[in-house]
């Protein structure tokens, strides 16, 4: 089987969905099917429309792991041609979406074989999504995507990507809750809606030890790691750390996670040394850090997944996550973590909860080791998504 995976963003640029997708496609070539991947770009950019159209960037190869990766790129003709639909693209959205997603395809019949099934994943912008549909089509092969979906993600602006959804041979959701909300909030066929997951994104080799040190960290800590964005509950956990201290003046907490305008201003005012914000670091400090920690604390209000929470319990750490759908399908509250919202009060008795018993707390993590061994290993993943391909007649997946 030849699959051709299609994404906005690709490694080496930082962010869940497309580094899911590149372990995705290392296993897929490793269990002996061809694998390529076409994308915009793979760089650090969230200039959506502009990077997919007319600031696009020059076409090119790289072999990523392993993997062959096709960037899309656009003569300046093509880009002049692009511009009336990117600036018309928020007021006539339907005609730009397929108008660009037409220059995209014509990009793909020129650059790129016909492939046994087409396999896009949901980042950014619909021009890439709604190609690759268009191209599979065209050549009558299936059509799936990964959405990623958010809960938010609602209204005239994503009708476009309602569309896609509702179009494809298949859908991969990562919870049970983003299949229910697929079904009900976007009319997709249940029985083309498959459940799998994320696996963790981990170093190979790391050492706790070697962290604590770096960083001067001596006693227990509490780390959150994410994108450093209000709605992943940053300031929450900041305005929570005074009430833990009243019980816990020894413990520190850790921020790891590329930094934003907002965490910029918020660690502008926060003067204690038991707050210690790394930014972004590489994959072995963060694992190191997950493995130096007492426990994960991300009380996100948007998620699709939350695949820290992964990360975390592959080092048999507890979580705290946000007490919200996608999560609540995730963290299994009292088993493997708990839930909170970002009240700093809740949250604050909650992260003061787990540091009070330590031995549940390691039994939560514990239970969250066997839950990812069982569901979230990327062996498993791979299996569930071969499932789907077959679904779909693909004989020899």
């Amino acid at each position: 089987m030849n699959i051709l995976y299609v994404s906005s963003m690709y490694p080496p640029s930082l962010g869940g969905a497309q580094v899911h997708l590149h372990h995705l496609a290392k296993e897929m070539q490793g269990s002996g099917h061809g694998v390529r991947v076409v994308t915009h770009t793979w760089r650090n950019r969230r200039d959506w429309l502009r990077f997919s159209t007319v600031l696009s960037e020059d076409e090119a190869r790289c072999d990523v792991e392993g993997i062959d990766v096709l960037r899309m790129g656009f003569s300046q003709a093509t880009r002049l041609r692009m511009l009336p639909w990117a600036l018309s693209y928020y007021l006539l959205m339907g005609p730009a979406v397929r108008n660009l997603a037409g220059f995209m395809e014509e990009f793909m019949e020129r650059r790129v074989e016909v492939p046994t099934l087409v396999h896009a994943t949901r980042i950014g912008r619909e021009f890439i999504a709604r190609a690759a549909l268009d191209f599979a089509r065209r050549h009558g092969v299936p059509f799936v995507l990964t959405p990623n979906h958010h809960p938010r993600w609602k209204g005239p602006r994503y009708r476009e990507y309602a569309r896609i959804y509702r179009e494809a041979d298949a859908l991969v959701a990562l919870t049970a809750f983003e299949r229910e909300t697929l079904v009900r909030e976007f009319g997709v066929d249940g029985e083309r809606v498959h459940v799998t997951g994320i696996g963790p994104l981990l170093a190979d080799r790391f050492s706790a030890e070697e962290f604590r040190e770096r960083y001067g960290i001596k006693g227990r800590f509490v780390l959150y790691l994410g994108q450093q964005c209000r709605y992943k509950g940053i300031a929450a956990l900041a305005a929570a750390a005074p009430r833990v201290w009243e019980k816990h003046p020894d413990v520190r907490f850790v921020f790891i996670g590329p930094p934003t305008a907002e965490s910029r201003k918020l660690f502008g005012t926060l003067h204690d040394p038991r707050y210690l914000n790394l930014g972004a670091v590489d994959l072995e400090t963060k694992t190191a850090a997950l493995a130096a920690c007492e426990f994960l604390c991300l009380p996100s209000a948007q998620e699709s997944f939350g695949g820290v929470f992964v990360e975390a319990w592959s080092q048999r750490k507890a979580v705290i996550g946000g007490r919200i759908g996608p999560i609540a399908c995730v963290v299994d509250e009292g088993e493997n973590g708990l839930l909170s919202s970002q009240d700093p009060r809740e949250l604050a008795d909650a992260v003061a909860r787990l540091l009070a018993d330590p031995a549940a707390c390691e039994a939560m993590g514990n239970a969250g080791w066997r839950k990812v061994q069982e569901q979230y290993a990327w062996p498993r993943l791979a299996e569930k998504t071969r499932a789907v391909y077959r679904s779909l007649g693909v004989g020899d997946a």
